[in-house]
């Protein structure tokens, strides 16, 4: 097998954020999670250098949707980390948040020389420690071309092969190969266009809804399996420190809480029904795992 060395002095890892503030006085905050995202992204060395060769934050944009961005956010994430190398902020105004905006990122990136690019939550920051990103390059070494931390809240569904964009990191010739982020979990415009699943939140004790979206992962994650064969890792998280996902505040943002509760609680009644869309259901994801990671605890 190659040497991390080789390998790192071949291929490029760039860095997608998404973010969008749908009040001005959400900016700031968005402002300091972002800012805590790219340091930890910054200090996240394999091998005592930076990993990160690019940075992409993109603004979810587009006013097509009611709950996108108040139109201010880029111009403050500019203010406030324009002077940071390799870091580029990108005002996106045409898609989704879901699929339309990574879609758009990874090619981005691809276009920019980055042979994978990590897509992470700025609430999963914690989870980028050394230790946890060089267990993902010497996943990619050993040929995984889709490789998932296992956070808190997601970690027997990622273990089953169902990763997550909460922290991933995507092969971008095999992941644009199989058509990238399929619209079909594109986030809906308006609810005349959705679709609901219902679920049952054990922290609220009652019923969830959440529009058929998101889950993008799984249609091109089953997709790649198809076509290469095992070729999904999921990784344990590993360092020191505190790792947790950061949910919203409930009283701070109730909003964006009670969002973040339904969506946990239709998560896997989502995965089913898009995976079922392409005549796939949960366990053919679990054997697209490579062996070496399956079974892990």
């Amino acid at each position: 097998m190659e040497t991390r060395k080789s390998f790192l002095a071949r291929k490029k890892v760039g860095l997608i954020l998404r973010v969008y503030a749908k009040e001005e006085n959400q900016i700031m905050a968005r402002v300091e999670m972002i800012g805590k995202a790219i340091s930890a992204a910054r200090k996240a060395t394999v091998d005592n250098k930076e990993l990160i060769q690019r940075i992409d934050v993109l603004v979810w944009n587009d006013q097509n949707y009611p709950d996108a961005d108040c139109g201010r956010t880029a111009d403050a994430l500019s203010d406030h980390f324009g002077h940071e190398k390799n870091l580029f902020v990108t005002d996106f105004s045409y898609g989704d948040i879901f699929c339309g905006i990574l879609n758009y990122g990874v090619a981005h990136q691809l276009r920019h020389g980055v042979n994978y690019s990590i897509i992470v939550s700025a609430e999963a920051f914690s989870y980028m420690t050394p230790e946890t990103m060089t267990a993902m390059v010497n996943a990619a070494r050993k040929g995984a071309l889709a490789i998932g931390v296992a956070i808190n809240e997601l970690t027997p569904s990622i273990l089953d092969g169902r990763i997550a964009n909460t922290f991933a990191m995507w092969h971008n010739e095999s992941l644009m190969t199989v058509g990238g982020f399929d619209l079909r979990a594109a986030k809906p415009v308006d609810d005349r266009s959705a679709f609901y699943m219902k679920g049952w939140s054990s922290e609220k004790q009652e019923d969830v809804f959440y529009h058929l979206a998101g889950v993008e992962e799984v249609i091109p994650l089953a997709r790649m399996v198809q076509i290469f064969g095992p070729c999904i890792a999921p990784i344990l998280p590993q360092g020191e420190g505190i790792q947790r996902y950061q949910a919203p505040d409930p009283a701070a943002e109730p909003e964006l809480w009670k969002r973040h509760i339904a969506k946990m609680g239709t998560k896997f009644q989502r995965q089913c029904a898009l995976l079922a869309q392409i005549g796939v259901e949960p366990s053919f994801l679990e054997g697209g795992v490579m062996p070496e990671y399956r079974n892990q605890q």
